[in-house]
């Protein structure tokens, strides 16, 4: 793909306790919708699953405003808008999810036919900097890329920040649990673990999550 990703959305999708099952089904459909080029300025699109939670989540990328705008705008979000109530605990906060990609690693290696495109799991990492320490956590997340490139087993792989927030993020993906255990294992995640109290409010937020569908 030529496009870098620069923009993103990530938006978690509470649902009730007896639509958990629906919500699934509600992204399979949204995957459907995704596929075809029906949306050519969304660069990756995940639905995924918050592991031991009645969580999933949406997130996806973008090269400008243009095509994050044209998303929100489109099939999927209005679906989504129109279902929320139903199937949802809270409603969807869209607004909230807006984010810019730091760095990213985008190297896939599973079938293009395939739904989940040869990923099974994944991390969501998300870190509040200290105020002062804003800048040095941004630093730090765009320098750990050569280090994830280095990863054999962590073929997608981007750094977040919510502007105007001081939170900051990982977002990534893997074929299978080896790969997921070597990068928790790692030196990204030794360096940032290593450098919790000095940068930030507090330990990471990690989550591993479920790979449900993927358009790359």
């Amino acid at each position: 793909m030529s496009a870098e990703p620069k923009l993103g959305l990530l938006v978690p999708l509470h649902a009730k306790p007896e639509q958990v099952g629906a919500v699934a089904e509600f992204l399979n459909i949204g995957y459907s919708l995704m596929t075809g080029n029906q949306e050519p300025n969304t660069l990756q699109w995940f639905a995924v699953k918050y592991e031991g939670q009645p969580v999933y989540a949406i997130f996806d990328t973008f090269a400008a405003e243009s095509g994050r705008k044209a998303h929100i705008d489109g099939k999927v979000a209005d679906a989504l808008r129109a279902n929320a109530s139903t199937l949802l605990a809270q409603s969807p906060d869209i607004a909230g999810g807006h984010l810019d990609i730091l760095a990213s690693k985008v190297n896939p290696r599973g079938s293009g036919g395939e739904a989940r495109k040869g990923l099974t799991k994944g991390l969501r990492v998300l870190m509040k900097a200290k105020g002062h320490k804003v800048a040095e956590v941004r630093a730090f997340l765009k320098g750990a890329l050569p280090l994830v490139e280095a990863e054999l087993e962590t073929p997608l792989w981007y750094a977040i920040e919510f502007p105007g927030t001081n939170t900051f993020g990982i977002v990534d993906f893997f074929a299978n649990d080896k790969g997921l255990k070597q990068h928790l294992s790692g030196e990204v995640a030794s360096a940032l673990f290593a450098r919790v109290d000095e940068l930030l409010e507090g330990p990471p937020d990690v989550v591993k999550i479920e790979v449900l569908a993927v358009t790359l």
